[in-house]
């Protein structure tokens, strides 16, 4: 059978067949290096960015989660870890280095964002490939086009390709998300997150 490619995001194509989802910003999570940072704007090289981080007017993503357990298998696992011998070792360093942040809106408690799973991403005519195809450009193109279609969308969400039972959020920069407060992790959730997931410490 041949593999369709999933469909590019036509003017006039999308914008009526977009469905919302409403999040409440207070159930942001992201686990950061640096959280001093956060929100960490990116353009031009993630699933969700803008493909054209040199234009005026780029749209900046910041990535987040809807659990610490999908964060940590999106970035930790997913960003530094290796299956070897049956478990995926990670340094040490990653693992009780990075901060646990939670965010807020000044104007509002919660985003809107357009929803790209279940039954409103194949009211689109897509698929999952758009959260789990490792070429990203047709869904920074989507990503492009939904921040060009109306001012209303936030962000986008979408099924976290390394924890499918869970959900991650594309947010933009003019959503008006801030780090709210930024913590360690603790020993036990560590310990408890390392087990589930299956990895070692190196």
């Amino acid at each position: 059978m041949q593999r369709v490619s999933l469909r590019l995001p036509e003017p006039g194509s999308f914008e009526d067949l977009l469905r919302p989802v409403r999040i409440e910003v207070a159930s942001l999570v992201r686990l950061s290096r640096h959280p001093a940072t956060e929100p960490y704007w990116s353009s031009g090289v993630y699933r969700f960015d803008d493909p054209d981080p040199g234009r005026a007017g780029a749209v900046g993503t910041c990535y987040t989660a809807s659990t610490i357990e999908v964060a940590f298998a999106e970035s930790v696992i997913h960003e530094c870890g290796r299956f070897v011998r049956g478990s995926y070792e990670v340094p040490a360093a990653e693992l009780t280095g990075r901060s646990v942040v939670h965010f807020v809106c000044d104007r509002r408690k919660t985003l809107v964002l357009a929803d790209l799973t279940g039954a409103a991403l194949k009211a689109l005519g897509l698929n999952n490939d758009i959260s789990a195809s490792a070429d990203y450009s047709t869904s920074q193109a989507w990503a492009q086009a939904i921040h060009g279609a109306s001012r209303r969308w936030d962000g986008i969400r979408y099924v976290s390709r390394q924890m499918n039972k869970g959900f991650a959020y594309a947010v933009f920069e003019r959503s008006g998300l801030s780090r709210l407060r930024a913590g360690k992790l603790g020993a036990q959730q560590l310990d408890e997150l390392c087990d589930r997931f299956n990895v070692a410490a190196v």
